[in-house]
């Protein structure tokens, strides 16, 4: 796709008298610098009205062009400082300039020559005045008087602090560690640009590049490839109104993509709703200044909804507004990831206001658990929640209590956020381990973080709710972590699994192969589906499983008994003539384990003495016989047979479980999604961009073909051709 530009030159005298037509011109050009303004103006001798648009500046160099400039967009810049507040240097400047517009507004639609003799007598003067002042102030500004004000960029960084006190983005101590010289040389690269003007998404990508080293390197635990990203959030396509939260959410990339994916929709949305307004007002067959300012407001109406926020950073209802306000939540353990992911996401348009500093093992805000439709997430790798890790602990694990937030929080969240708050501030008082708040931690000394964070993502899912996760591969497929694996199974549908190349994170110093694994937890009916698949496992497994461990202690008791030693098992036969019969040991089931599903393991009670009889004393004498036959090496033989008992009754727990597992995938079957593409759109220096290969795009069709055959039954004669050999 080739972009372009349409530069539009307009002639309009007649708001001043002018007797010329007015007159509008568009002209396309392949860009916006000053060689096309040239070009477009090459024999033209007078007077150009402009912005301040570098370009322009060229116009003048050669002496037949006079540029005037357009007092409103020196207003402008005033005009948004002093409407945060404590700007009163902005605050008079807008006086200043008010006063000339008093002036043109008294002599509009007098003779030219009239309207120029009173500028020259009266706006001449404030204009000249306002330059002195201005560079009085900039003076003083920049610490060139004697009686210097602290450094401008000090000034600029105080309102930003104060725009954003809501958020915690910085402290009161805050202050930025630049020179003033730098501050200037910055400004003086940038001065050319017009960020008003500049899309979300240009200035967000800016960003990022401008902060590369710290995104790549110093937070590179915390950096996800951007095509990486880009798949992740298409293949769970948030729509409007869920929620997305990402509990690890480093430099936010993960939520600005959703954010800007979830904004395209509501774009379109207002864009076709648009088009039906103006169909629908032009079909009235109304006069044309009629017709064009109706579709004007019906325009400014539906504009509005694309609105994030209002002019003082606060939440605005409208479709965009709720979108950054009320439905993307995040956390961040280390601080400046935090605070550069809010940073990010106001580059990019906002949504930053659920962003926090805070571990995102422990709920604050609206993260708590079952509230979410998405979760989308890149956890920590290759450390450990320790036992030594508590709620309150530390600044990250804090537990807000004040008043101010809990109102804020049960008004805008109800009852589910204060059955959290009362957990959280309960297990923030008795100084409770974070493990012992998450089923695979309790009891343990330390867990995996990646581990811990499939939980807590599952936890903060509502029923039917989706996960997208990058896990190394040693979660799917280490034999140690089959319990893992198993847990999953019990708790969310696996919707896709695709196996990354090893160079995806290498950019990042990362050595761990990784894969991302999509979920969905499972709804009631899911719940109850799977319950049943275990209960009718049972039923026709158990009782052939517990023959065949009734055989066993009925073959090995008898030898256990007696150590396989004749005068032992002469003796036992006497004894048991009498009434006084030795027990073998016989088999019990221990509890099953908390998880994952599977039975209990089989365990061996002692052996014992079943003595009914009634000659006491010839049970007495013997039963030292039996003692004394029970020699050292007889022991060592009973022992023996008791170990091999225990390990056959294990064999036959594994393959009792390995049978309910088996019959409970079958009654609970559906099909995965799965692939191994060997392009994902960055090399192993981390170079992204238009000419790096990547397979995901063809995935991602093939993704959404599989999902149409799965929710259409999964026939397996009905299977799609998948077009990209690495999935199936």
């Amino acid at each position: 796709m080739k972009k372009g530009y349409a530069w539009a030159l307009a002639r309009d005298d007649r708001p001043w008298g002018g007797t010329d037509p007015p007159a509008e011109v568009f002209r396309y050009a392949p860009g916006r610098g000053q060689e096309h303004a040239r070009a477009l103006l090459a024999d033209y001798r007078g007077i150009v009205q402009c912005d301040g648009y570098a370009a322009y500046k060229a116009l003048a160099t050669g002496g037949d062009v006079t540029l005037a400039f357009c007092w409103a967009h020196v207003r402008r810049g005033f005009f948004d400082l002093a409407k945060g507040g404590a700007a009163p240097i902005a605050s008079e400047a807008l006086q200043r300039i008010a006063a000339l517009y008093a002036i043109e507004a008294e002599i509009r639609g007098r003779p030219a020559k009239e309207r120029l003799t009173v500028r020259a007598s009266r706006s001449a003067a404030l204009v000249h005045d306002l330059f002195a002042w201005f560079a009085q102030q900039l003076a003083r500004l920049l610490g060139r008087s004697p009686t210097a004000d602290p450094a401008v960029h000090d000034g600029l960084f105080d309102q930003t602090k104060a725009h954003y006190k809501a958020d915690d983005l910085f402290t009161t101590g805050d202050r930025l560690d630049i020179s003033e010289d730098t501050f200037r040389r910055i400004v003086k690269e940038l001065q050319t640009f017009d960020l008003s003007k500049t899309s979300d998404d240009i200035k967000g990508l800016a960003f990022e590049r401008f902060l590369g080293t710290t995104f790549r390197g110093e937070l590179g635990q915390f950096f996800t490839p951007r095509p990486v990203v880009d798949f992740m959030v298409s293949m769970l396509d948030p729509q409007e109104g869920q929620l997305i939260c990402d509990p690890a959410a480093g430099s936010g990339g993960f939520l600005i993509r959703a954010f800007e994916h979830v904004r395209s929709q509501i774009g379109a949305a207002i864009q076709a709703d648009k088009d039906k307004a103006r169909a629908d007002i032009e079909a009235l067959g109304l006069d044309a200044d009629e017709e064009e300012r109706r579709i004007d407001e019906a325009f400014a109406t539906l504009n509005r909804q694309l609105l994030p926020s209002d002019d003082q950073n606060k939440p605005v209802d409208t479709r965009v507004g709720r979108l950054a306000w009320n439905c993307i939540f995040g956390t961040d353990a280390e601080p400046r990831a935090a605070r550069t992911a809010k940073m990010n996401m106001i580059m990019h348009g906002d949504g930053h206001g659920g962003i926090h500093y805070h571990d995102g093992l422990i709920d604050i805000n609206g993260i708590f658990p079952g509230r979410f439709d998405i979760i989308i997430t890149n956890p920590p790798f290759g450390s450990n929640v320790g036992d030594d890790q508590k709620v309150g602990g530390s600044d990250e694990t804090r537990v807000y209590d004040n008043q101010a937030y809990k109102d804020r929080c049960i008004a805008r969240y109800g009852a589910p956020w204060e059955e959290s708050h009362k957990r959280m501030l309960a297990a923030s008082t008795a100084k409770t381990k974070i493990l012992d708040l998450f089923e695979i931690g309790k009891g343990k000394s330390n867990r995996a973080t990646e581990i811990v964070f499939v939980e807590r993502c599952l936890n903060l899912l509502k029923p039917g709710g989706r996960i997208g996760i990058v896990l190394p591969d040693g979660n799917l497929n280490n034999p140690s972590l089959t319990w893992l694996r198993r847990w999953c199974e019990g708790k969310a549908k696996i919707l896709a699994v695709v196996s990354l190349p090893e160079e995806t994170f290498r950019s990042a110093d990362a050595t761990v192969k990784a894969s991302l694994v999509f979920l969905k937890c499972f709804t009631e009916a899911d719940q109850t589906a799977w319950d049943a698949a275990w209960t009718a496992a049972h039923a026709t497994h158990d009782a052939a499983y517990n023959a065949e461990r009734d055989k066993l202690c009925a073959d090995f008791g008898p030898r256990i008994v007696c150590g396989d030693d004749k005068d032992a098992a002469k003796i036992l036969k006497a004894l048991s003539a009498i009434g006084a019969k030795r027990v073998p040991p016989a088999w019990f089931s221990a509890n099953p384990p908390p998880y994952p599903k599977s039975i209990g393991a089989t365990k061996l009670r002692k052996v014992g003495w079943d003595d009914q009889a009634k000659d006491r004393k010839k049970a007495t004498t013997l039963k030292k016989d039996y003692a004394a036959a029970f020699t050292d090496d007889v022991t060592k033989a009973a022992d023996a047979l008791t170990r091999e008992l225990a390990v056959a009754l294990k064999g036959v727990d594994e393959h009792h479980n390995a049978a309910l597992w088996t019959h409970v995938r079958e009654a609970f079957d559906y099909p995965v999604f799965v692939a191994a593409p060997k392009s994902v759109g960055i090399t192993s220096t981390g170079e992204t961009g238009g000419n790096v290969p990547t397979e995901l795009p063809a995935l991602l069709e093939a993704y959404r073909r599989f999902e149409v055959w799965a929710e259409a039954g999964a026939k397996p004669t009905e299977a799609p051709d998948f077009s990209l050999p690495s999935a199936a």
